[in-house]
């Protein structure tokens, strides 16, 4: 960092502190515009209109008095060329001094050099921002993964995978905001905060809340049993895009923190939900990618994947008999755990559906390429959902598996205020049994305030929650949850800074601004 450090007195010997005086930039167009703008220019073609672009320098490249930058603006990269006799010597020194990673601010024509890449022939030069440390021009020396996710800033900016997977997943995010919103659904947001969590079976985050003398609230797992309250409130159709906590492992499909989309739609049922969920993810792979047909490659291989709908369907026993070869239907849970056991399954949860979950996880999730969904959930592990109408064993209840990866969950809602208690109350109980074998489990905990709700009348309604990271994970071919997540969770660490290392730097800046 040295180096740096005679590069900053070298800016400030020409006059240039970015931090003392410039405090904006007029941009005039973007890197993606002068593609397509000027694309119809011929080899050594220059247009005579000026414009003025910003950004990162992403690349260098030093030829004498010439010398090729690559421009990153977010839009796009585009070739910036500085010519000596264009710019003449004061401007030069600028250049001369750059490094890749510093913010600079361009005026110049667009022109198409002798070897066909369309540039900016720059004629003025202004530095916006520098970068005080050694800038990495390709992505070498943090391959490591620790390195990647402590230095998301550079990861993102450099991993051109992980940069485009984040911003589909926000154009995903708009597109279903789009779409429901034109069907009429209302985004309402759910608290975070919650004196008892529900809405999934998992393990909260537990904090303090000050104001109510130190109670203990739970952050949200899901925004479920508020948007049940609000369809109750006469929303008959709400969704919230939401931010989700569940205190339990991390590994490559799961993170304690994560975005999903919940939606309810009262006067419906699960069918319907599967025809909107169905819809609705295929209109935002067609708005995000182009087309119903995407591409995944994975290392030397390429998979296509179609979302156009219809899209397959198979009732969870019958896939794990297709896949496995193992008749399950009719099996009590204590045969389903012999099985499962003889096929090196570690059982824990002994209800059977939580038994055929893990034997479904093993032999049916691998061959889920195309988007499918899965039926017919037992009723044990839905404490949520309504009864199968035609066999109360199972519950109306679907999951959405993609790539091979589970991204959703709905069901046709349970509205009956005795029935849902009932469920509750046997979670409890199961809870307490198994906390006499000093095991734990998830499960639901009784939420009172909620099942007072659906007394005062919940019509019927169906609903569905989507995790948005895994659906990202499922399109982009990441192998990594990590690596959609703009920035995760790490242990923080003792970095020397460049104030301390340099305190002459450190003694200027506080002599120039009086602090």
């Amino acid at each position: 960092m040295s180096s740096m450090r005679h590069r900053f007195w070298k800016f400030v010997e020409l006059g240039i502190d970015p931090y003392l005086t410039t405090y904006r930039y007029q941009v005039t167009a973007t890197a993606k515009d002068i593609k397509s703008w000027y694309s119809y220019l011929r080899n050594g073609e220059q247009a005579e209109d000026e414009f003025s672009l910003a950004g990162r320098i992403m690349g260098l490249r030093r030829h004498g008095k010439i010398v090729f930058a690559v421009l990153n603006d977010s839009t796009d990269s585009i070739q910036i060329v500085f010519r000596y006799d264009v710019l003449g010597a004061e401007k030069w020194r600028i250049v001369e001094i750059l490094s890749v990673g510093d913010i600079i601010g361009v005026k110049g024509c667009p022109l198409r050099t002798l070897r066909g890449e369309l540039s900016i022939l720059a004629k003025d030069i202004q530095v916006l921002a520098i970068t005080w440390r050694e800038f990495p021009e390709k992505w070498h020396g943090l391959v490591d993964a620790d390195k990647r996710y402590r230095m998301r800033y550079l990861d993102m900016m450099l991993n051109e995978e992980v940069r485009k997977a984040i911003i589909a997943m926000y154009r995903i995010e708009k597109a279903f905001r789009d779409y429901l919103d034109r069907k009429g659904f209302i985004e309402i947001h759910t608290p975070k905060l919650q004196p008892i969590y529900g809405g999934a079976l998992a393990r909260p985050f537990t904090t303090k809340m000050y104001a109510l003398d130190n109670r203990t609230v739970y952050l949200s797992i899901a925004p479920e049993t508020y948007l049940k309250r609000a369809v109750v409130a006469n929303f008959f159709k709400v969704y919230e895009i939401a931010v989700c906590f569940r205190n339990e492992d991390i590994d490559a499909q799961h993170y304690p923190e994560f975005v999903q989309i919940e939606i309810y739609w009262a006067f419906a049922d699960w069918n319907d939900m599967m025809r909107l969920v169905e819809d609705m993810i295929s209109y935002a792979i067609k708005e995000t990618f182009g087309d119903y047909k995407i591409e995944i490659k994975y290392d030397d291989r390429t998979m296509e994947l179609d979302f156009k709908p219809p899209w397959n369907r198979m009732r969870l026993e019958d896939a794990i008999e297709k896949f496995s070869g193992i008749k399950v239907k009719e099996l009590s849970s204590e045969e389903l755990k012999t099985i499962a056991e003889e096929h090196g399954i570690k059982v824990e949860d002994e209800r059977r559906g939580k038994i055929l979950e893990k034997l479904f996880e093993k032999f049916v999730e691998p061959h889920l390429v195309q988007p499918t969904f899965i039926t017919h959930f037992p009723r044990d592990i839905s404490p949520l959902a309504r009864p199968y109408r035609e066999d109360p064993n199972y519950a109306e209840r679907f999951e959405i598996f993609i790539n091979s990866l589970e991204v959703g969950n709905g069901y046709s809602e349970l509205n009956n205020p005795i029935v849902q208690f009932y469920f509750f109350k046997k979670e409890e109980e199961l809870r307490e049994r198994v906390r006499e074998k000093l095991q734990e489990i998830e499960y639901h905990p009784m939420d009172r305030d909620y099942v007072r709700a659906l007394e005062y009348g919940l019509p019927p309604t169906a609903g569905v929650g989507i995790g948005i990271y895994r659906l990202v994970m499922a399109v982009t071919g990441l192998r990594s949850i990590k690596d959609v997540i703009p920035f995760t969770i790490v242990e923080p660490e003792e970095i020397p800074l460049i104030a301390e290392l340099y305190p002459d730097i450190l003694k200027y800046y506080t002599e120039k601004l009086r602090l």
